[in-house]
């Protein structure tokens, strides 16, 4: 009796580089191995059939029906966005209070679904994101943890829109405003806060389809949000925010702590990094150049060993260290770090050049130099911890689907290019 309460891949060994298929959230599961290899354990799929390895932490093995959804649950998520999205953990919780009281229901009327409240349009404009690499059908609307991750990508695009035009972060209320207005409108609101509404919102119904807002959102769902002008919309966001956040935040806290503890109790013990063993057997003899490069124009770029070593094992998991790898299912990703040109970090750069191993690193160099991802840098740059640099690798410069999955996979790479 276990249910899978989150997508996960499917493999053949734990956490082995062969995926077999992909098992969906409410698929029921028998158990077959949960002790030999934590945190993965080995299941078999009900009814189709196949067996491998998951994350443990993605099965209920209490029940076989997933339930009513859970603030424990959705906190968590939210959680593991902030880190992936670089957005404010609390600020997803807070919005998913104010819409829906933390629900995955669908509202009486059929025009509004789950914790984000998303309508229909709203889901069609932002179901795909090439940025995030993130493309949910329209059937997924009434799931909510794609509708989490929508709005996540949707809020840290947005963040950064709002960013660039104030010249200063925004607030969550700031944020929340251009979320429901978009940047254009919302920039006038906060800037000449003395804007009448009606002039805010033909602003916004103008841009709607540029900056990918449902307008009808605007007569609707945000409607008890906006009123008279700039000013008094702000103060009523900044409230009802307050509020919601008053409600939702000791879950995020709570899951924070769990997180911090857990960290701690499997990667307390400090890796000692000397230098890299460029003769691990996951770099074949004929890359052993390749990963020297790598590590050659990291350590050029000021970065340490521990971060060449997340880099090489970024590189190993992405290409094999196959400067001519490529990806044309379903994308377009090419070379050393498989740099996508779809919205991805190879946008705007010719294949020849992505498969130029050179070009290829010095462009992903480029984009962890990018102002947006300042912090993740600094991050990157300071910490002597293996895991940590390969987990900011992986879920701020590479950004694969399955982070979580993809973090554990390198550092189990990385850990054998220690010298």
């Amino acid at each position: 009796m276990a249910i899978m309460i989150a997508d996960r891949t499917l493999r053949e060994t734990a956490g082995g580089l062969v995926a077999l298929a992909t098992v969906r959230e409410g698929t029921r599961v028998d158990v077959l191995d949960d002790k030999s290899a934590l945190p993965w354990t080995k299941i078999r799929i009900k009814e189709t059939g196949p067996e491998g390895w998951v994350s443990d932490g993605a099965i209920n093995k209490t029940s076989d029906s997933l339930g009513p959804l859970s603030r424990e649950q959705v906190a968590w998520e939210c959680v593991d966005l902030a880190g992936v999205f670089d957005i404010n953990a609390f600020y997803l919780m807070a919005v998913a209070q104010l819409r829906s009281n933390v629900s995955g229901s669908v509202t009486e009327d059929g025009r509004r679904f789950g914790p984000i409240g998303f309508t229909k349009q709203e889901w069609t404009l932002n179901a795909v994101q090439p940025e995030w690499k993130m493309e949910f059908p329209a059937s997924d609307i009434t799931r909510w943890r794609p509708q989490l991750m929508a709005f996540a990508g949707m809020a840290s695009t947005r963040q950064r829109a709002i960013a660039d035009r104030l010249a200063r972060q925004p607030s969550m209320t700031e944020l929340l405003l251009a979320q429901i207005l978009g940047t254009e409108a919302a920039v006038v609101a906060i800037l000449k806060p003395s804007t009448d509404l009606a002039t805010l919102v033909s602003k916004a119904k103008d841009t709607a389809q540029m900056e990918k807002i449902d307008p009808a959102n605007l007569d609707d769902r945000d409607k008890p949000l906006l009123s008279k002008d700039g000013s008094t919309s702000l103060g009523l966001i900044a409230t009802q925010l307050q509020t919601a956040l008053a409600a939702s935040r000791s879950h995020v806290r709570q899951e924070v702590d769990q997180r911090i503890a857990k960290a701690s109790e499997r990667f307390g013990v400090a890796t000692t990094v000397v230098g890299i063993n460029f003769n691990s057997p996951r770099i074949p003899a004929a890359r052993r150049e390749i990963a020297s490069l790598i590590a050659d124009s990291f350590a050029k770029a000021g970065f340490g060993t521990v971060q060449q070593i997340a880099a090489i094992a970024n590189a190993i998991a992405e290409s094999g260290l196959n400067p001519k790898a490529e990806n044309l299912n379903g994308e377009r990703s090419f070379g050393l770090f498989q740099l996508n040109q779809n919205g991805g970090v190879g946008t705007g750069f010719d294949e020849a050049e992505l498969k130029d191993p050179g070009r290829n690193i010095a462009i992903m160099l480029d984009e962890i130099a990018k102002p947006h991802q300042k912090r993740h840098r600094e991050r990157f740059m300071a910490t002597n911890s293996l895991f940590e640099a390969v987990e900011v690798f992986v879920h701020h410069f590479e950004k694969p689907q399955d982070k979580a999955g993809q973090t554990e996979k390198r550092f189990k790479i990385a850990q054998t290019l220690i010298a």
